[in-house]
């Protein structure tokens, strides 16, 4: 039996960092074990990726998609559709957060014949059994299905511990291609990829569709493995840094302690980086703390989302303000960089409260220059809490799954914040708040530079306008993007 996995491009340009579909691992090592081929076609790195999987589907059983709501939808349509007019008697199965969401959108489709919810690794291994005959499609948890015109929900799946499931085998997939990719596209000269050591997260936070797709569940790999997988990836693959695709890396602080130890006895050092909540930051001692960066860890990934408290309340955040600005005082004294993401445009904010987070980014950046922020703007995606309270604000979700192809976070435009608004948060956060307050690799690219005394007028001039909050007549920016210098 073969089965064919298929992830979509993210974004029609393909100019995202890129790295080994895990979702699509993680479905293949069960697979494997029980004898069953598998094929991975990635379109971010594949360049004739529709041809390819229509060659491999030629001798296979299934054909199977990953999909996140956007632009996947619509690559995955695409090829599905090829797959269904040249072999219409062959399963097309998709699977993802999107599907995990809305099944039943997903299934009306002409070219989608199931969809999987939820954790995919115990679905896939049976429907290989029903494709062999030993089972029932209605037998299948997690499964979504047309029958006779109607449409069929199967009870839900309950979360396995993932111990069970055997290691992803990132040699169904070209390790250097996403690496190389990286290097040529996004001048990233460190060789790393990506690693997933839990599954799901606990939290239930009002922006977030993970604890919808997948409840709020954890489940970690024991330590030991952790260890023996990731140094076993830096070994054969001569990483410099590992990332930790994880939602909730740091929930079970016994198992950190355990992972650090590990790390930091291994033959070969590596950095590495992981999600992290503020308050995670906090619970840990200055010990822990220390021992985590001597492991290698170099940067906490946070969702700090708004410096207004009200916010933080609305989004069900579960910390207050004053918890990151604490958390970033902690990392400057391990020397662990902070890097936030914080998102403007929640239902009901206000302009008032915007620029409250706006100078809480400044009050970061104060109290650790080598701190980052992310910016992003609220978009209802399905699933989440504040996606409900949005619709009953009027906001008007796409009804078909190809509606949800062509819903992009970067042209989605919501009634609670306008396109004015959105320009000057994006000229306050990504330009004058990084130019007055240079990170350690903004200063590492000026000493390289030839230009260094413009570099050093933006940066002088930027701290000026950040200090009095005057962002009118933003004459630098305009230079800056005249001059390709951001």
């Amino acid at each position: 039996m073969k089965f064919v996995f298929f992830f979509p491009l993210t974004n029609k340009d393909n100019k995202h960092k890129v790295s080994p579909p895990l979702s699509l691992l993680a479905l293949a090592g069960p697979l494997l074990r029980e004898g069953i081929e598998v094929e991975i076609v990635d379109a971010r790195v594949e360049p004739d990726y529709e041809a390819k999987v229509l060659g491999l589907m030629e001798d296979a059983d299934l054909f199977g998609v990953s999909s996140m709501t956007g632009y996947q939808i619509a690559d995955g349509l695409k090829v599905s559709a090829a797959v269904k007019k040249k072999f219409p008697d062959k399963p097309v199965v998709w699977g993802g957060y999107h599907p995990s969401l809305l099944a039943q959108q997903t299934i009306l489709d002409d070219n989608i014949d199931l969809a999987v919810r939820g954790q995919g690794e115990e679905t896939c291994l049976e429907l290989a059994r029903w494709l062999a005959g030993k089972i029932k499609l209605e037998d299948i948890p997690g499964l979504t299905m047309k029958v006779d015109g109607g449409v069929v929900r199967n009870p839900e799946r309950k979360v396995a511990d993932i111990n069970a499931f055997p290691a992803m085998p990132y040699d169904l997939v070209d390790v250097d291609r996403y690496i190389e990719f990286n290097r040529r596209y996004h001048d990233d000269t460190r060789r790393a990829v990506s690693y997933v050591s839990s599954f799901g997260c606990p939290h239930a936070c009002g922006f977030c569709s993970n604890p919808e797709a997948y409840g709020r569940k954890w489940k970690g790999l024991e330590a030991g493995r952790v260890v023996a997988e990731v140094t076993g990836l830096v070994e054969r693959y001569d990483l410099e840094r590992v990332y930790f695709d994880d939602n909730n890396f740091f929930a079970s602080k016994r198992r950190v302690r355990e992972i650090c130890k590990g790390f930091k006895a291994a033959p070969r050092s590596f950095e590495w980086f992981a999600t992290i909540r503020p308050t995670q930051v906090l619970a840990f001692d200055d010990d822990d703390l220390q021992l985590i960066r001597d492991s290698g860890c170099t940067k906490f990934m946070m969702g700090a989302e708004s410096g207004d408290n009200a916010i933080l309340e609305l989004i069900n955040k579960g910390n207050e303000a004053s918890d990151v600005l604490e958390a970033t005082r902690r990392c400057r004294a391990h020397n662990i960089q902070p890097s936030y993401v914080f998102i403007f445009g929640f239902p009901t904010e206000t302009w008032v409260q915007m620029k409250t987070t706006l100078d809480f980014m400044k009050q970061l950046k104060e109290i650790y220059a080598d701190t980052r922020t992310t910016t992003l703007f609220f978009t209802p995606y399905p699933g989440t809490a504040l996606t409900q309270f949005g619709e009953k604000s009027g906001f008007k979700l796409p009804d078909t799954l190809a509606g949800w192809a062509v819903y992009d976070a970067r042209s989605v435009q919501t009634p609670w914040i306008t396109r004015k608004q959105k320009t000057r948060v994006k000229q306050i956060a990504d330009f004058y708040l990084p130019w007055a307050y240079p990170n350690q690799l903004a200063r590492e690219k000026v000493v390289r530079s030839k230009v260094k005394p413009v570099y050093w007028l933006f940066s002088q001039a930027c701290r000026i306008r950040v200090g009095l909050g005057f962002y009118s007549f933003p004459w630098e920016w305009k230079l800056a993007r005249w001059l390709k210098l951001t």
